[in-house]
């Protein structure tokens, strides 16, 4: 980019000189007007005046011929540096209107994730990795990419069969939204991973709406990770590729443990649900679940006999909305923390991904770092702050 900016600048530069000599005429001169004057030596005059004209003429021409060289050259430039920066993702903040209309997108697409992660918690890795498998398409060196929502053009081949259900769901709310507002795959596929987060203790998650939908399938970053026996190498092959480096790494792969762990505990007290007896007067609204697309589930937890019927709500950040607040309550002691970083960096987690991250020296160091028990609000706040810089790579607030 900065190379076709420098050339460019040149070419104007060129150009501006060029157009300041083209079409210049050569400034009479005192000898010119002497022999002029002079009848004894006329013949010679007009021979070296004819010699003079074909010479200007050639020159001329050639200094015409170079202007026309030199807007050849600023147009390629600048036809390339257009086609270059239209593969970027375009943010058009004003796709959803004013701020009431804007909330209330936001509102319904979070609406939709709540409702499916309380009755899929199984989902809650799987979306927050198709954030990541979009996000991470963005190359840093040529600005190609990023999440444009072609993800979803790449979800159900080889390797890809993981994320096919996720991906099923973003078409299926972008199908239900669509009837409403003109919310793009790539809006709400952002959305997903950030609800995932706040639906299990973590903070609110403020997303930028706008993202327009790109129309060809590039691949990923996250290729090189390989989740089913991930390696140092093939983790920070995903991160680098968009410009990311070990510290985001460490975040990223501490946020999926942490959904991991919380999944695993939301499904367990689902199964282990205890239909609500409508007669009996604790059997309230509140405490039977979140009124969205699915059916409401009504599960008793060990969080509601320590919090009513406000089940799990006094548990979590403060920043999220009741219904996530409720729906991670579910989540008992395995809510959004740096717990999973905990585990890694005492060396005694099993888990392949706790074991890969501890492997390197540069993402061990930050596993330390995160690690730390006292360092949990350090944790939230900066994966915070790395998920919403992953979901604006390779933004341009161009509109097209």
């Amino acid at each position: 980019g900065a190379y076709m900016s420098v050339a460019s600048a040149m070419a104007l530069a060129l150009l501006h000189v060029a157009s300041s000599c083209a079409f210049m005429a050569p400034l009479p001169s005192p000898c010119r007007s002497f022999e002029a004057s002079s009848t004894r030596l006329h013949s010679r005059v007009a021979a070296g005046q004819m010699l003079r004209m074909s010479a200007e003429t050639a020159h001329v021409e050639a200094r015409r011929n170079f202007l026309r060289s030199a807007l050849a050259l600023h147009l390629a430039l600048t036809v390339g540096v257009a086609q270059r920066g239209s593969a970027e993702v375009f943010f058009d903040t004003e796709r959803y209107g004013d701020k009431e209309l804007k909330v209330s997108t936001i509102n319904k697409v979070k609406q939709q994730f709540r409702a499916l992660y309380e009755k899929k918690p199984e989902l809650l890795v799987p979306l927050f990795r198709l954030a990541l498998e979009d996000a991470l398409s963005f190359d840093a060196e040529t600005r190609e990419n990023g999440p444009d929502g072609s993800v979803l053009g790449r979800v159900g081949g080889p390797g890809g069969e993981y994320l096919k259900e996720a991906a099923e769901e973003v078409r299926r709310i972008k199908s239900e939204l669509t009837r409403q507002t003109q919310l793009t795959a790539a809006d709400i596929i952002a959305f997903g991973g950030a609800v995932a987060i706040e639906a299990t203790g973590g903070p609110r998650i403020v997303v930028q709406l706008g993202r327009a939908d790109g129309n060809k399938s590039s691949k990923s970053g996250m290729s090189s990770w390989d989740f089913s026996a991930p390696t140092a190498e093939g983790i920070l092959a995903a991160m680098t590729k968009s410009g990311l480096t070990a510290k985001e790494a460490v975040l990223l792969a501490g946020a999926i443990g942490s959904l991991n762990q919380a999944g695993q505990n939301m499904k367990e007290a689902i199964a282990n649900k205890v239909v609500c007896d409508v007669e009996d007067p604790s059997c309230t609204s509140e405490e039977e679940g979140y009124y969205g697309l699915y059916s409401p589930v009504t599960i008793r937890s060990e969080t509601s006999n320590l919090y009513g019927k406000n089940r799990g709500a006094s548990a979590v950040n403060s920043n999220t909305g009741f219904d996530s607040a409720r729906i991670a309550g579910l989540a008992g002691d395995a809510k959004f923390s740096n717990k999973f970083l905990v585990d890694a960096a005492s060396g005694k987690s099993d888990d392949p991904l706790a074991k890969a991250l501890m492997s390197d020296k540069e993402m061990s160091k930050w596993v330390m770092e995160y690690g730390k028990k006292g360092n949990n609000n350090k944790f939230i706040k900066d994966c915070e702050k790395c998920y919403v810089a992953l979901t604006e790579l390779g933004r341009s607030n161009t509109s097209r």
